[in-house]
């Protein structure tokens, strides 16, 4: 047996005192390109749209919890709506769970990766 244990890369989130654990695995991204109807890269140039949001958000957390329905992921978002939290900021979390997930190159992971949104 190996000493060397690996950390599941992943970006808490927290909305309605809660923590969820996100992080996109292959197989949730699989299924978020056939929910989205493309790529998952073409999808990031459509963070505008909430639908496209709740797509990630949902790809994100069912990865680690895939008991979740896409409901449960809909009220997550109105409590971090409700809490202050903004469209533009979940695409930085967004972004920071997919830069922990290994789908972007950031260079420094000092750097936070720049908000998806066009806004």
């Amino acid at each position: 047996m190996s000493g060397n244990t690996k950390k599941i890369p992943f970006f808490t989130f927290e909305a309605g005192g809660k923590s969820y654990m996100l992080r996109l695995t292959a197989g949730s991204a699989v299924r978020l390109e056939e929910r989205l109807g493309c790529s998952i890269y073409e999808g990031l140039s459509k963070m505008s749209s909430v639908t496209v949001v709740m797509e990630f958000l949902y790809a994100l957390i069912e990865s680690l919890t895939p008991e979740i329905t896409k409901n449960v992921v809909y009220h997550i978002f109105d409590e971090y709506i409700s809490e202050g939290g903004t469209l533009k900021q979940l695409n930085g979390i967004i972004a920071e769970a997919l830069d922990r997930s290994g789908f972007f190159d950031t260079g420094d992971s000092t750097e936070p990766p720049q908000s998806l949104s066009s806004n």
